[in-house]
């Protein structure tokens, strides 16, 4: 590069960078094409004449953020530092951050579906109020007996429903039945089905990813015995979405529980444009990972840590 052409360079950066003129600005100044300001541009960075440093302390889980979209194809991520911060403080932050996404689309959806969980609850409390009254909010799934009610769906969507000054749905059954057979009569019922239907047809969808095999709220609150974890060991299970069990394939397994669930199934979640979920627990990582992998999600709320551990092959 000669000193007369990159003299040239060097005063286009100048004023593009630190006057804050437009490249068509920019080209009609020096009486150049807008393409040959773009590509000199282009150019002056690729030569090191210009570089950008972008001043923020933000900018560490903002590159975590791109490289996790670019990688699995995500609508979005959110990455929380969580360096110096207790386990509360990180599912506080997860929740709000959840939180405030969740608002910022509410502006563009007409139904929200939500799942069950305590990560779900935690968002749900730190949800601003607003004013979405044309919105519906349905449940995913039926409820989890009569203890934790606080986190069944039914609960969530009735308090987001609140909040947002919108409509909500409830689904009058049992999450999990004896049998498959007595699933199927109760999926049957009008009312039922006609809830189920709403809950394929949401613009954006929350849920958790669960991991039966530790710190399982379903095993906590009854809903697992220590058989129907054995079986979905047999089965490969890694987690469960919407309480519905998925292997390392990404699939919803054929198994027992899976077979007795009133709820949204995982191919039915994967038609949603928008599957958002809340993943702060690091003992979740391989649940999560197969996920994010086979688009069970789409747009991931979660912590650096488990944020390089889903980027580690890289």
């Amino acid at each position: 590069m000669d000193i007369i052409e990159e003299k040239n360079i060097v005063k286009m950066a100048c004023l593009y960078y630190e006057e804050g003129l437009t490249q068509a600005q920019i080209a009609k100044q020096v009486g150049v094409s807008r393409s040959l300001v773009s590509k000199l541009l282009l150019d002056a960075k690729e030569e090191g004449i210009v570089e950008i440093t972008i001043n923020s302390k933000n900018t560490y889980t903002s590159l975590l953020e791109r490289k996790l979209e670019k990688k699995y194809d995500l609508v979005s991520s959110i990455v929380i530092d969580s360096k110096d911060l207790t386990i509360e403080e990180i599912e506080k932050m997860t929740a709000k951050s959840a939180a405030y996404y969740l608002n910022k689309q509410l502006k563009h959806a007409k139904s929200v579906g939500i799942s069950w969980g305590k990560a779900i609850r935690r968002m749900v409390d730190y949800f601003p109020y607003s004013n979405h009254s044309e919105l519906s909010v349905v449940p995913l799934i039926g409820g989890m007996g009569d203890d934790f009610v606080n986190i069944h769906s039914n609960q969530l969507s009735h308090d987001l429903a609140k909040k947002v000054r919108g409509k909500s749905k409830y689904l009058y059954a049992p999450a999990l039945l004896a049998n498959e057979q007595l699933a199927n009569a109760l999926k049957s019922n009008p009312a039922i089905e006609s809830v189920l239907s709403d809950g394929l047809n949401v613009d954006i969808a929350v849920v958790g990813i669960g991991n039966p095999y530790e710190r399982s709220t379903m095993e906590e609150i009854g809903y697992l015995s220590h058989e129907d974890i054995e079986e979905l060991s047999c089965n490969q299970i890694v987690g469960d979405i919407n309480s519905r069990f998925y292997n390392e394939q990404g699939e919803e397994a054929i198994c027992k529980i899976n077979q007795s669930i009133i709820g949204v199934t995982l191919p039915n979640l994967q038609q949603v444009p928008q599957v958002l979920t809340i993943a702060a627990d690091e003992g979740r990582i391989k649940a999560i990972k197969i996920a994010v992998e086979h688009q069970l999600v789409n747009v991931l709320i979660t912590t650096d840590v488990i944020a390089l551990a889903l980027l580690a092959d890289d």
